[in-house]
């Protein structure tokens, strides 16, 4: 699977004008993100600051809302992120509130490390959705397309309401946020191609501790997201087809490792935000 003949510059102005466009004719004013310090929030960010940049009347306010669970690495590279691209923006740390909440949560039954994880992605999702209220605006979303099909996102957590990297595989975003520290802010001196080369270079991880290792330990495992995408389209454009060629390239408990978690997320995608089409 290749990306090498994607116009980036086509997809990151289809981008960025589809939001300014969504957000003009909804009569909003806001773009809230949350910063995470990974690739797809920065590469959201960029689009939300050329939105921004592009329409004066309407302001990208970002938060970073970390619990203990984030590490040094994540904090510093979401707050020069912010610091690049948002007009507006804070550090909102949520561990007392996480805490209190997970307390509640197991006066009944005893939590795991998966909905430790939920209630810190829905703890952060009710501060920015109570920003978008107060200020009549919306909340971006930040999943791209192997996160959808994987179901590794948290439902009433980081779903948001629009979604201008949802048409992209993980291997794609990373293609598209080279695209941008090279040719839209090439030089080493700006903020905003410190913040997007942090994020390239930054182990990608789901910033709620449920595992140890980045996204791919729980993924598949000593493999890449350019294989897992390969192993995704595949399956999508020629279903169990495509399983027997697959198995022979990848191994088959790295096929099944992945397409279960497709499997068995479907339930998932039955509701899902607004997706910008390419």
């Amino acid at each position: 699977m290749t990306s090498n003949d994607m116009d980036y510059r086509k997809i990151f102005e289809t981008m960025v004008c589809q939001t300014e466009r969504y957000l003009t004719e909804s009569r909003l004013k806001t773009m809230v993100l949350g910063f995470s310090g990974g690739l797809d929030s920065t590469v959201t960010a960029a689009i939300c600051h050329e939105v921004a940049k592009r329409n004066p009347a309407l302001k990208f306010i970002g938060v970073s809302l970390p619990c203990s669970t984030n590490s040094a690495e994540e904090n510093s590279s979401a707050a020069v992120a912010m610091h690049a691209f948002a007009t507006e923006c804070w550090v909102e740390n949520l561990q007392k509130e996480y805490l209190l909440m997970r307390a509640t949560c197991e006066q009944h039954y005893p939590s795991t490390p998966i909905s430790q994880g939920n209630i810190k992605a829905r703890l952060r999702m009710i501060y920015l959705y109570n920003i978008a209220s107060v200020t009549g605006g919306l909340v971006m979303d930040t999943d791209n397309l192997t996160e959808h099909n994987l179901g590794f996102w948290t439902i009433h957590g980081d779903v948001a309401d629009l979604n201008p990297i949802g048409s992209l595989w993980k291997h794609e975003v990373y293609e598209l946020c080279r695209y941008l520290f090279t040719e839209v802010y090439p030089s080493s001196d700006d903020p905003r191609h410190k913040a997007l080369r942090a994020a390239y270079d930054i182990t990608p991880t789901d910033g709620n501790g449920v595992a140890t290792g980045g996204d791919m330990a729980q993924i598949a495992p000593g493999h890449t997201y350019e294989e897992v995408d390969d192993i995704l389209a595949s399956y999508l454009e020629h279903g169990q087809q495509a399983v027997a060629a697959l198995t022979q390239k990848y191994g088959e408990e790295t096929v099944e490792r992945v397409l279960s978690r497709h499997r068995n997320s479907a339930y998932k995608r039955q509701s899902m935000p607004y997706v910008i089409k390419l």
